[in-house]
């Protein structure tokens, strides 16, 4: 069944009884999203969110005319342009299909239509943004704070699935270097013991 892995993340993650995880679920589409479909374009309102159950999702921006990678999601993870849905504002940046994705999504209606009718799924996907903030932070802060090599071995230690997963040049883009400095660093790497 398609809601199998968000039911799993439900009862793991919060305190919903078994009627409500199919309340929560059958408020969710399946969808099939091939590699480099676009979702969402920059000025574009988020109209819904996505629980990814196989594929990867990429987040960009577009800066004279250069695609900049600004975070991946992959199984199991939830993805959307926060500020665009919570705020129902233009988005600043694009969300496409890195790889083809079986996804479940809900919109926006609708998941204001369930924080009516269940109150305490709003505690549930807070968490989920709590814990995509602090992702976020933690990405941004190594951008500032490591060195590219640091947050390549970093990416290679924490998800390195995504390195086979990913276009290279997209995981510069990323990783806020040049696909030149990111084969450098990978030549650095192979070589020490």
């Amino acid at each position: 069944m398609a809601t199998d892995n968000l039911r799993k993340r439900l009862s793991k993650n919060s305190d919903l009884t078994t009627k409500e995880i199919n309340l929560v679920t059958g408020y969710f589409t399946e969808q099939s999203i091939p590699k480099k479909t676009v979702i969402l374009k920059a000025g574009e309102i988020a109209q819904k969110a996505y629980y990814i159950n196989k594929g990867c999702m990429r987040v960009f921006y577009v800066k004279e005319d250069v695609e900049i990678s600004a975070y991946f999601f992959t199984e199991d993870m939830f993805t959307n342009a926060c500020e665009s849905f919570i705020g129902q504002k233009p988005s600043r940046h694009f969300i496409e299909a890195a790889e083809d994705s079986e996804v479940l999504s809900i919109s926006y209606n609708k998941l204001e239509e369930l924080y009516t009718k269940l109150p305490k799924a709003n505690a549930f996907f807070r968490k989920m943004m709590e814990e995509r903030f602090e992702a976020i932070h933690n990405s941004f802060t190594a951008q500032i704070l490591e060195t590219p090599e640091e947050r390549y071995s970093n990416l290679q230690k924490n998800n390195p699935s995504l390195i086979n997963r990913i276009p290279q040049h997209q995981i510069a883009t990323y990783l806020g270097i040049t696909p030149i400095s990111l084969s450098r660093i990978r030549s650095r790497l192979k070589k020490k013991p």
